[in-house]
């Protein structure tokens, strides 16, 4: 706010009362009227303030208003800058898989271990079952008869599987075509003999039948149960890697430090203000005694030397001088 806008509105009315007391001729000989007769005189302003005794504080309290306000965009600017950066770094994290895919390595290496542990049971239980109906027959088994009727159970198992994902369903695909293809094999070898491979095999399929659902039922619940514990983690340690970034630029609460500065700024500007007012009431009251002196009905401002009429500037700063 410049000199002319802070001071523009001082405009002292003088004489009101004293107007109407005035003689009509009674002004000094230097006295100048306007076109309507009236006496005035005007003061500059800006040569008076700094003649009174709270204008170093005043000024004082001024500067420190404008390095307030400079501090204050300067520190914002900062922080605007400091959170931009933040919510770049966040968005980075919510972007960035490595956690994820890591996760999701861990969780198929997981299954497939519990899967073939499940398997393993399967298969010792099938050997068991297989060997056990091969040794009621009463005729002679060759030594592919076994190995083939494990294959065939073996495939069987295949279409009743559940798979994580694509890629492990590619996986069992590429097995499954190994073990048929040595299925072939086998049967090429094969010598014809009299007991009936299908009869065992649906045999063992019907004593392996619960426990193949029990295994996949258990392995369905454990891959449930899995992917749930590891969202968990993946979770908490992606709000881990939040927390650490939000601490590292730790940003203060924007409606606590917007409050905080309103308060350091509104408090400033009060006290700015009120010694300027306290400084402009005392010259005015110093106007007042000057003009009923000199018998004037108005006292203006002049900031530009373009007004008519008695300058009594160096008049308020003579009552100053002899305080």
């Amino acid at each position: 706010m410049n000199g002319k806008q802070r001071y523009i509105g001082l405009v002292i009315f003088l004489v009101a009362a004293i107007s109407a007391m005035v003689w009509a001729y009674g002004f000094v000989t230097n006295l100048q009227q306007g076109p309507d007769g009236m006496s005035i005189g005007v003061v500059r302003i800006d040569d008076v303030l700094e003649f009174n005794p709270s204008y170093a504080d005043y000024k004082q309290a001024k500067n420190e208003l404008e390095l307030l306000q400079r501090q204050y965009e300067l520190e914002q600017q900062a922080l605007n800058a400091k959170s931009e950066t933040q919510d770049e770094q966040l968005k980075t994290l919510a972007l960035d898989s490595t956690l994820s895919d890591a996760l999701t390595v861990e969780l198929q290496t997981r299954i497939a271990t519990k899967e073939n542990e499940l398997n393993q049971q399967l298969n010792s239980k099938r050997n068991e079952l297989t060997q056990k109906y091969l040794a009621e027959l009463k005729v002679s088994t060759n030594e592919y008869d076994l190995e083939i009727v494990n294959l065939q159970l073996d495939l069987y198992a295949y279409d009743a599987r559940v798979y994580i994902d694509d890629a492990q369903r590619a996986a069992a695909m590429a097995e499954k075509a190994k073990k048929e293809e040595r299925l072939k094999e086998l049967l090429a070898k094969r010598k014809p003999s009299d007991f009936d491979v299908d009869s065992i095999k649906a045999k063992v399929q019907a004593e392996l039948a619960p426990m193949q659902q029990k295994g996949q039922e258990e392995l369905n619940q454990y891959a449930a149960s899995l992917q749930k514990e590891l969202a968990e983690k993946r979770d908490s340690m992606m709000q881990q890697q939040a927390q650490a970034i939000i601490a590292n630029n730790n940003l203060p609460v924007a409606q606590e430090w917007n409050d905080t500065w309103a308060k350091k700024l509104s408090d400033k500007e009060a006290e700015v203000s009120a010694l300027h007012e306290a400084i402009l009431e005392d010259v005015r009251m110093r106007v007042t005694i000057i003009a009923e002196e000199q018998h004037l009905d108005l006292v203006i401002i002049d900031d530009g030397g373009n007004i008519k009429g008695l300058d009594i500037t160096d008049a308020v700063k003579a009552s100053y001088r002899v305080q």
